[in-house]
């Protein structure tokens, strides 16, 4: 009888184990946690939206219609009003050597390897600079990808120096693979800048 006397209440034991719970929700911190995620998200957002800007901006004394990779200094888009043939290019110096099977480059209309003050530079022609960035630079950054030995893709065709190639550049409808740097493309693109400069 005395055991069943102490012995605490159905209802005693439910209040005395509701008052063990830690008064601590962590359920009302998840809008909290939420908004702070939201907010981290946007700023670096916004951090990654800057550096696209930045990488495809115009260096300083470079016109607007010029873009450049500010970063890696990979490539050079510029001349969208320009349309070229090899003609242009031998005409300012630069050396054909072979031309190329364009089967692995889709919707290109000519290719070509040589060379120009002793750098190899492929130059890979399409219809107009629109269809050069849109064709001609999927496989050219695939390209300077590659490393030393590599044939894939496109590479199967193209030179024993692909490995070489470190940069690419668009003029006008030209897609021009440069050796080592942009700068051995930059040397032959200010060429005919100059060239035409001349003739007008």
């Amino acid at each position: 009888m005395k055991d069943i006397l102490e012995r605490p209440s159905l209802a005693h034991r439910m209040n005395f184990s509701r008052n063990l719970v830690h008064p601590f929700r962590p359920y009302r911190f998840v809008p909290i946690l939420s908004v702070i995620l939201i907010l981290l998200g946007a700023l670096g957002g916004c951090n990654s939206n800057e550096e696209q800007i930045e990488m495809n901006s115009p260096a300083p004394g470079e016109s607007s219609s010029q873009l450049r990779d500010q970063i890696d200094g990979q490539w050079l888009i510029t001349q969208p009003d320009r349309s070229y043939s090899v003609e242009n290019f031998l005409a300012i110096g630069w050396k054909k050597s072979k031309q190329l099977d364009i089967e692995t480059l889709p919707h290109s209309i000519d290719a070509w390897y040589g060379f120009y003050m002793q750098k190899d530079i492929e130059l890979r022609f399409y219809d107009s600079h629109d269809a050069a960035i849109a064709h001609g630079v999927p496989p050219a950054r695939e390209t300077i990808k590659k490393d030393a030995g590599a044939r894939i893709g496109a590479a199967t065709v193209w030179t024993v120096n692909i490995a070489l190639y470190g940069a690419y550049a668009v003029a006008g409808n030209v897609v021009m693979m440069c050796e080592l740097e942009l700068a051995s493309c930059e040397a032959l693109i200010n060429a005919l800048t100059s060239a035409e400069s001349n003739a007008s």
